[in-house]
């Protein structure tokens, strides 16, 4: 064989690969905010709760929450791209007494039937998880933060 055909296949295998490993457009980002519904925890291991309800909505239990009482704020900033979801916890502390809470559930509705590649931030307790979701009514799993 020829040289020039040696070049014509590499050339081909190499626009070939790169169509493959090209990344997929995700689509616009969209951000949604969600405030926490406090409550007690009798476990206070630092871990997120991930549960389908019946009607498709997303339930995400935040648990190990230290020092905060019902007069704190505990909101979520949620980002959107495609299936991939970015969740940034916000902690508001405030000053007033209340009672002790170790626990924030929050609700996502209008999410499709689809997995999720989802990642939870924490900087107030500078933790961190990552998982995939598959977001089907009765599906749920736990997943202990890092110690």
């Amino acid at each position: 064989m020829s040289t020039e055909i040696y070049v014509i296949l590499l050339t081909v295998a190499a626009l070939a690969v790169a169509l493959i490993v090209k990344p997929r457009n995700k689509g616009q980002a969209e951000t949604t905010f969600a405030t926490g519904r406090l409550g007690r925890d009798v476990d206070t291991t630092p871990r997120l709760q991930l549960r389908c309800l019946d009607n498709g909505d997303l339930e995400i239990t935040r648990s190990g929450l230290t020092g905060l009482t019902t007069s704190a704020t505990v909101a979520l900033a949620i980002t959107r791209i495609g299936f991939d979801i970015s969740i940034e916890e916000r902690i508001t502390p405030t000053a007033y007494e209340g009672e002790p809470v170790e626990r924030a559930t929050f609700i996502l509705p209008g999410l499709a039937p689809e997995r999720y590649h989802i990642t939870y931030n924490s900087p107030a307790f500078s933790t961190f998880v990552a998982a995939t979701f598959t977001l089907r009514p009765g599906i749920a799993f736990t997943r202990n933060f890092p110690v």
